[in-house]
Order: C-alpha cells, then sequence, then structure tokens
C-alpha cells in the first residue's frame, strides 16, 4: 500500500511541475502553432466520470485563456429511473507542445458522480487534441492518465485511456 501511495505521489508531482514549466516544445515553423486563446469550444467528452461498468457521456464547454492553458466543463447525465446518474467535472490543462494542427497537454481533473452514491474522482493525465487542416475549429482529443476515486466504496487509483474516438470532440466558436 505504501508503495501505491508513492508511486501515485511521484505522478502527481511530475504532472503539477509539467503544469508550472512553460512549454518547450514548438511547431517547426515559428509562429504556425495552434493558437486557441479566447476560443470557446462545445462538444462532448466521456472524460469527465465514469462509473466502474462504464462511462458516463458528458456535454463539455472548453475555453482557452491563454495559448498554453485551458480549463473544461463536463456535465453528464442519465435519468433512467433505475439506474440514474450524474456528473459533474472540471479540467485544466497546460499545453506543452505546440504545432500547426496539434495541441499535446498535461493537466488535472476533478469530477463529482451519483450513481448509486456518491462518489468523487481526481485525475492527472496527458493528452493530444488535434485538428485536421481543412477543419480548423474541430479539434478530436485523446487522453490517458491516472484516476482516483472511491467507486467501490474505499479510494482506488487505476489507469485510464481513452481514444480519439471515444474521448472528446469541440468545436470552436
Amino acid at each position: 500500500i505504501m508503495k501505491q501511495r508513492c508511486s501515485a505521489f511521484s505522478i502527481l508531482a511530475l504532472y503539477a511541475l509539467l503544469l508550472i514549466l512553460p512549454p518547450q516544445a514548438k511547431a517547426i515553423l515559428p509562429g504556425d502553432e495552434k493558437n486557441l486563446r479566447g476560443r470557446l469550444g462545445l462538444g462532448f467528452t466521456n472524460q469527465i466520470a465514469s462509473g466502474v461498468d462504464r462511462t458516463l457521456p458528458a456535454l463539455s464547454a472548453k475555453f482557452y485563456p491563454s495559448r498554453t492553458t485551458a480549463f473544461s466543463l463536463g456535465l453528464g447525465f442519465d435519468t433512467r429511473s433505475n439506474d440514474s446518474a450524474l456528473g459533474i467535472g472540471l479540467k485544466g490543462y497546460k499545453n506543452v507542445f505546440l504545432e500547426s494542427n496539434l495541441i499535446f497537454y498535461v493537466g488535472l481533473g476533478f469530477a463529482f458522480v451519483n450513481r448509486a452514491g456518491t462518489k468523487y474522482q481526481g485525475s492527472g493525465f496527458i493528452g493530444s487534441e488535434f485538428f485536421f487542416e481543412r477543419l480548423p475549429s474541430l479539434g478530436l482529443s485523446f487522453e490517458a492518465g491516472v484516476r482516483g476515486d472511491n467507486t467501490t466504496g474505499s479510494f482506488s487509483i487505476r489507469t485510464i485511456g481513452e481514444s480519439f474516438l471515444s474521448a472528446g470532440m469541440h468545436f470552436y466558436l
């Protein structure tokens, strides 16, 4: 148990360090980096909250207050009477690699999930959002990392991974 906690602490410390460092990698052509500063993306994500048995898709809004920082809010719900669920999640992103059609980032997230009881989830992740040259406002993303939650009634840590087909998509206004 102590070894798991030390490992989890090391991973979270690495994420925290990457969040405060300035981006080091750049696009091949200076000035060609993707810049979403001041833009709002609307779409969906499966990365905000998930239960043991399945994910809870969420409507999502992602905002870039600066070229290297973004925040998102996700809200997912299911009103079936025998399997109702609600998930609200917040995420913070720090861009560490910028190219003309790709953003590589690290981030931290927190979610509240109410499905068969109240659960809290925290996550640290790396991910990428990529854009097609002819569709510059449509971003597709994937993420991988670790999530800690109390889904099983006690605190547990597990790995997570979502492909670009299920992770999320945002259209930037």
